[in-house]
């Protein structure tokens, strides 16, 4: 807790230096919250900037250069991903304490790594993967922070902090603290992320990076689950316990901790490019177009009158208005656009780039060709202004595929994880021991360097070349000499592999492929990936994908030790063969559905012994995903089903028929001026009875158990959120129907699941 203090001085004290000095103006009265611009809100006190931000100009950026932006609104998503791993959780099941696990009620094979990861999967949530982590550029210092309340002391807090020094570099702080102690005995979680990002572009775009450095820590009380007396107790609702710390649970000494630091970057140099000069003069247009919008907007704030404001003075030096008794020839008008394309630095005026330009050219342009057309018709400058009050983003490229070039890139990532297991003492749980005091030690680092050459040109869109190195070390302190078997002491090699991906659209249709393979080394795998979509604008949506990857299973089913007798294996497993197929698609934003059918040879598992185990049969798995939402005045029942079917590999496998989350809810703006938007109301969740997966602490992981059944119970949660200006605010009141449904709620088999229990938290986003 003393790292979450620490950042939040330190962002606090950031913000004192950069506001202290800074001028600042309030907004026109009126505004209220605004869904459509999520940086502007009524009496916001705001910094007076020397030009116009809007809130597409706050952008979030993946690994995979995919930009979306900031986003302050209050959405039924949003309360669904406001858990301490700020995902949608409808797939996990969570345990009664914030910051343990999540049992799966679904599975997901697509994306395969060629490369293992070291096991411990429960352990998983809360890590961030290359993946996960993310890159910004910002025109103003952003953060965001995000508090919930814990299970019986603790809480969560995730503060973030991001800032552009230059128009050229940004850089990012970020780190999530969470402790919670939990209802029940032995079950406290604590756990550290730190997190820091940058991104670095050149002015002439020769040289890009991208950056991160990430740091964890993930500790966990492990208590087993309750005790067959408990568990009668429990289910009996006996009054004596309702305080969950008397029920008696199956240990009290364990714990275990997941922990390292990565460190990655990515850059690349241009080797050559040449320039889109029509995407050039679009952006030139573009941002005089917003230097008249943001003069009109001052305009209409301090009640001016506009006959008296000379516009041309704030703005560009305008060329003298043509006589309007004489008429340009028909040549000149026609090559006022081809023209300015060929001067270095071409001086626009807007209102005469309007009215000069036949309409012809203003779909070329990717002008509004309504307001183009008024504004040719109307001789005002006033109303010139304010008529092209457009996004930048509107003014497109003529044609985007008309830059060519090629890129030199290199990607680097170190990263060392330990999984830990310690007990005071033997338990029989788990067997017969080496040692009186169980301290496992399980130490993996592994290295990737990526060599790239990207090509870009039109119509052939980005198609990359590829060449990885990967060196891995798994290891452990020592050598087990056994009766039947040594059991060596570490997994140790290195890879090389070579591949390719593509990347390209021919108007609306988007194509992706990307295909991989290791040409030598100590492991072995290949993969091939595609995905075909097609978007109509926001009506609807299609995407097509499918893989087909070789690979490794997961180190701690390869090689384990332990000082429990039973935990102590080399297995030398085939790869697992995965292949899949699916496709989603979305219509309106009013329903989607997503299907994928998978077959996965020789898929590797922990039996109901907890050890690692090989399936000799195929497993065939089919999900599909069926939500829509119906909105009806303020009342709207968004609904979400899933529905998955394994014909082969049951024995093995095993996930519910049927998972479904329905919430019907009320939204609304409160209060006159509309400073308080309300979203209130009750979500269900639901799944059918199966034999789902035991938690074994020791590994870290969930095994086959044939004795319990959990599910066919109702969660019933009640929700009451509300926005004001851009902080978010959450109350949930979780499976309040626990008193009438039944004690039969469980996350895993001896591992109840959560009581009723009323949350607290918020989202507070802060522009500088």
């Amino acid at each position: 807790m003393n790292y979450m203090k620490k950042l939040f001085a330190v962002l606090f004290f950031g913000f004192y230096l950069l506001t202290v000095d800074a001028q600042i103006m309030r907004q026109q009265e009126g505004g209220g919250v605004f869904k459509g611009d999520s940086t502007m809100f009524k009496n916001e006190v705001q910094i007076r900037l020397s030009g116009e931000t809007k809130y597409t100009d706050y952008k979030i950026i993946s690994i995979n250069n995919d930009t979306t932006v900031i986003d302050t609104t209050l959405t039924i998503a949003k309360d669904y991903k406001f858990n301490y791993i700020r995902k949608d959780n409808f797939e996990l099941l969570p345990f009664a304490n914030q910051g343990q696990t999540y049992n799966r009620l679904g599975y997901n094979f697509n994306n395969n790594s060629l490369f293992p990861t070291i096991g411990a999967n429960a352990k998983h949530y809360n890590y961030y993967k290359v993946e996960d982590v993310y890159y910004y550029d910002v025109p103003t210092p952003t953060s965001e922070f995000m508090y919930r309340t814990g299970m019986e002391q603790g809480q969560v807090l995730d503060g973030f902090l991001t800032m552009n020094t230059s128009r050229q570099f940004n850089f990012s702080v970020a780190y999530k603290g969470l402790r919670s102690l939990g209802k029940y005995r032995n079950s406290l979680a604590s756990h550290g992320n730190f997190r820091t990002t940058f991104n670095y572009n050149s002015k002439n775009n020769f040289y890009s990076l991208k950056a991160h450095y990430m740091s964890f820590d993930l500790l966990n009380n492990e208590n087993g689950g309750l005790t067959a007396t408990s568990i009668a107790y429990f289910e009996n609702n006996d009054p004596n316990y309702t305080d969950r710390g008397r029920l008696e649970v199956n240990f009290t000494d364990a714990n275990n901790m997941f922990e390292g630091k990565r460190y990655f970057l990515d850059h690349n140099i241009s080797l050559f490019s040449k320039e889109n000069k029509t995407e050039k003069h679009n952006n030139e247009i573009s941002e005089k177009f917003n230097a008249y919008n943001s003069v009109i907007k001052q305009i209409e704030n301090l009640k001016k009158d506009t006959v008296s404001y000379n516009l041309n003075s704030k703005i560009i030096p305008a060329p003298k208005r043509p006589d309007a008794t004489k008429k340009a020839p028909q040549k000149e008008k026609d090559k006022l656009v081809k023209t300015d394309l060929n001067k270095e630095n071409p001086v626009i005026n807007i209102e005469d780039l309007v009215k000069e330009t036949p309409l012809t050219k203003i779909d070329t342009l990717k002008i509004d060709s309504i307001r183009a057309i008024k504004i040719k018709k109307i001789d005002s400058l006033l109303i010139v202004a304010a008529g092209i009050k457009v996004d930048s983003s509107q003014f497109i490229a003529t044609d985007k595929n008309a830059n060519y070039g090629m890129k030199l890139g290199h990607t680097f990532m170190y990263e060392t994880q330990h999984y830990r297991f310690k007990q005071t003492s033997v338990n029989k749980i788990f067997g017969e021991a080496y040692e009186k005091n169980i301290v496992d030690h399980t130490s993996y680092q592994k290295m990737n360097n990526e060599a790239y050459l990207q090509f870009e040109a039109p119509y052939v869109g980005i198609l990359r070349a590829k060449a990885n190195y990967f060196n891995y070390n798994y290891h452990y302190n020592s050598i087990l000499y056994l009766d039947a078997q040594t059991i060596p002491e570490k997994l140790k090699g290195n890879v090389i592999a070579v591949g390719a991906d593509w990347k390209t659209n021919f108007g609306k249709l988007f194509l992706n492929a990307d295909a991989s393979s290791i040409i030598s080394g100590d492991l072995t795998g290949n993969s091939i990936k595609g995905s075909v979509m097609f978007k109509k604008d926001s009506v609807y949506s299609f995407k097509g994908f499918a893989e087909i990857t070789s690979k490794t299973a997961d180190f701690n089913k390869l090689l384990y030790q332990s000082d429990y007798k039973d935990y102590n294996w080399q297995n030398n497993f085939k790869n697992e063969q995965i292949k899949n197929v699916g496709a989603e698609f979305s219509f309106k934003n009013w329903a989607s559905i997503n299907a994928s059918y998978n077959l996965i040879d020789n898929y590797t598992y922990f039996d109901e012994n907890s050890q690692a185990a090989q399936a000799n049969e195929t497993l065939n798995y089919l999900k599909v995903t069926l939500s829509n939402s119906i909105t009806f005045r303020k009342f709207t029942l968004d609904n979400t089903v899933m529905y998955q079917d394994v014909s082969s590999g049951e024995s093995f496998f095993r996930v519910p028929e049927i998972v479904t989350r329905n919430t019907l809810y009320y939204s609304n703006y409160l209060f006159k001026g509309k400073p308080l938007y309300l979203q209130t109301g009750v979500t269900v969740k639901y799944f059918t009875e199966f034999n789902a997966n035991a938690y074994n602490p020791l590994l870290s992981e969930f095994v086959l158990q044939n004795t319990h059944q959990i599910g066919n119970f109702p969660l019933l949660d009640f929700f009451a959120n509300a926005q004001i200006q851009r902080t978010r605010l959450y109350l949930k009141v979780e499976n309040f129907g626990a008193s009438f449904t039944g004690r039969t709620y469980y996350s895993a088999p001896t591992y109840p699941y959560r009581d009723l229990t009323v949350r607290f938290g918020l989202v507070w986003t802060w522009f500088i």
